[in-house]
């Protein structure tokens, strides 16, 4: 569905704080991907605001920085990190002001490779730096393992069934890294192409969705039921995003728990 006129206006405003384009067409107009970019930015825009250790930019494809007044382009359709080209997909920079080896890359529609070989799409999600720029200088690719954070989307009305949640954890379980790709690694990501590898390991499923963010973000609701396996496993419920002004504030804070911890990842 559309944003509604509150939520578009939001995103413009986010935009014009970022001196990015904001004017004409700013939401992309996929099925669902509004509310992804609306979320995404939401998540960017709070740490702008409230966490002035952390440094918040646009991004062009290729890692460079979102010319003045230029379009923030995210991707239209699901996608790997491309090869890096200023013409690629952008995404949201976070870098810690004082501890370099804190960078992150908040991407939209990326899709992550699991332990089984599939690919996921996460619609938001986070990625290191380092991987992504491994992954972008070394001819594109897909980053592997657990997200640091990862947030599905539902642009719909009416209540989310228990499957959905089902869905969301049986993609966390088979991107978890519980049995390591390598013998004497101990990471969280990794990527293939220059074997960059990056966080730790946990010896359980649990251990490892406790450290970050997983959440769905819903326009309407959830059935009850659902909410029991969700808590179980870190996975937030965030219900009528649009007008439940508590679901935002939740996932911000989460969100910005899991930056201010990230160190120990």
């Amino acid at each position: 569905m559309p944003l509604s006129t509150a939520a578009e206006t939001e995103l413009r405003d986010m935009l014009r704080d970022f001196l990015a384009a904001h004017s004409g067409v700013v939401a992309p107009t996929g099925e669902g991907k509004a509310l992804e970019a609306w979320v995404l930015l939401k998540l960017a825009h709070t740490v702008h605001q409230s966490m002035p250790t952390w440094r918040v930019t646009l991004r062009r494809g290729d890692g460079s920085l979102l010319p003045l007044g230029a379009s923030f382009d995210l991707p239209s359709q699901r996608s790997r990190i491309q090869v890096s080209s200023p013409t690629a997909p952008g995404y949201v920079l976070l870098e810690h002001r004082t501890d370099p080896d804190r960078r992150l890359e908040l991407r939209g529609s990326l899709q992550w490779k699991g332990r089984s070989d599939a690919k996921h799409e996460i619609d938001v999600s986070v990625v290191p730096a380092a991987i992504g720029e491994a992954i972008r200088n070394n001819g594109g690719g897909y980053p592997h393992g657990l997200p640091v954070v990862a947030i599905e989307c539902k642009d719909k009305g009416g209540y989310g069934p228990l499957d959905e949640t089902r869905q969301t954890l049986a993609r966390m379980y088979d991107l978890v890294l519980v049995t390591q790709p390598v013998s004497g690694w101990s990471c969280r990501i990794f990527e293939t192409a220059t074997n960059t590898n990056w966080g730790r390991k946990s010896s359980k499923y649990v251990s490892f969705f406790q450290k970050g963010t997983f959440g769905i973000v819903r326009a309407g609701s959830f059935q009850s039921g659902a909410g029991t396996l969700a808590a179980h496993y870190s996975i937030g419920h965030f219900p009528d995003i649009y007008r439940t002004n508590s679901s935002l504030i939740r996932l911000q804070a989460s969100f910005r728990k899991t930056l201010a911890t990230v160190s120990i990842f």
